[in-house]
């Protein structure tokens, strides 16, 4: 008989997104500042003399704690549905029993940006957002009309006011940090996988054209720097006997080495396949020969083991180029220094060979 697993729990454990883990952060701090606000205002409401407002402020704290419970568990949709619920009836209510020029439905106007950050289904954001409308607009009519049940002498009603406008600028100024923060990370995190090989960790392609053109003309005189252009040899027997995992070790081992060689500020790329590429920026011709030579060696220790015991020797052809007098191109270059690596190749492998 098949087993049926019912998922009972909000996924944002180790199997949700980024967002949602960050999503889980927010309602834990919003959730915190809640409950603090609360506890503190119940002196407030106490001195007020309104035993139904101090009783549902209670509940709110108490309600808080759930939340922040729930939270824990990874019940997010349930745990912010229910704190929006929560702050929703505890301010209609204040408005209803203090008046409206105590500023408690600006929580209504706040509740709003949170409802749309809430990982819930669209068209429950939109009902709740239309709710919050339109539980602000009966509010305003009703209290235009109807006196409040605890009125407020003028000092009260004017502390009254200051709280609420010092409790939703912070929470909203919250909110703001907080997504403005996430969003400028995530900007970093999609920039950093537009110019990174996802496999090796170094720079991709389009990466290293960008930035390799850019050094290129920033250079005064064409011996101040240099590309190398590599791949590895007999990489396809690997695919082919191996598999194409093992191709992959290949791949990450040689970027590791290559790494131990180069310098901190050489621009190493993988072109594509088993092709590498590197700009050496502010580097003699001879420094460049000297550089491809070091890389050459230091693939060569490089060794593939498997299981059955046998050994793969890994090794590369390399070209070398230099831009001409005046040359500004890196098609250009790219070009020279791949002939090079071919003519390595021609040569009997495992070699460098420069277009200089």
């Amino acid at each position: 008989m098949k087993k049926i697993v019912i998922q009972t729990n909000d996924p944002y454990g180790e199997n949700g997104t980024e967002n949602d883990r960050k999503f889980v952060v927010f309602c834990t701090n919003l959730f915190t500042f809640s409950f603090i606000a609360h506890v503190l205002l119940m002196p407030v409401f106490s001195f007020f003399g309104n035993p139904l407002i101090l009783t549902l402020d209670l509940s709110a704290a108490a309600l808080d704690l759930f939340c922040l419970t729930l939270n824990r568990k990874r019940y997010v949709r349930i745990a912010s549905f229910l704190w929006v619920l929560e702050l929703s009836v505890l301010s209609s209510s204040c408005v209803l029993v203090f008046g409206w020029q105590q500023g408690h439905y600006y929580y209504l106007f706040s509740l709003v940006p949170i409802v749309f950050f809430a990982r819930w289904p669209g068209a429950l954001r939109i009902a709740v957002a239309l709710f919050l409308f339109g539980d602000t607009l009966f509010l305003y009519d009703y209290t235009q009309t109807h006196s409040p049940v605890t009125p407020l002498i003028p000092y009260m009603a004017t502390s009254m006011y200051l709280i609420n406008v010092a409790i939703n600028f912070i929470g909203l100024g919250y909110a703001s940090y907080f997504y403005r923060a996430h969003s400028e990370q995530l900007e970093r995190q999609l920039l950093r996988k537009a110019n990174t090989d996802g496999l090796t960790g170094i720079h991709n392609r389009r990466s290293f054209e960008c930035r390799a053109q850019v050094q290129l003309e920033q250079t005064d005189h064409q011996d101040e720097c240099a590309l190398i252009y590599f791949d590895l040899d007999h990489f396809k027997r690997i695919n082919d006997s191996y598999g194409h995992a093992a191709g992959d070790r290949a791949l990450k081992m040689v970027a590791e080495a290559c790494r131990h060689v180069l310098r901190k500020e050489d621009l190493f790329a993988r072109i594509g396949g088993e092709e590498f590429a590197v700009f050496l920026a502010n580097t003699s011709r001879n420094e460049a020969i000297s550089i491809a030579e070091r890389l050459r060696k230091q693939i060569e220790s490089c060794c593939l083991t498997f299981q059955d015991g046998k050994r793969f020797f890994l090794s590369a052809s390399i070209g070398l180029a230099a831009p001409q007098l005046n040359e500004k191109r890196l098609d250009l270059l790219m070009a020279n220094s791949d002939l090079a690596l071919y003519q390595a190749k021609r040569d009997g492998r495992n070699r460098v060979v420069s277009f200089i």
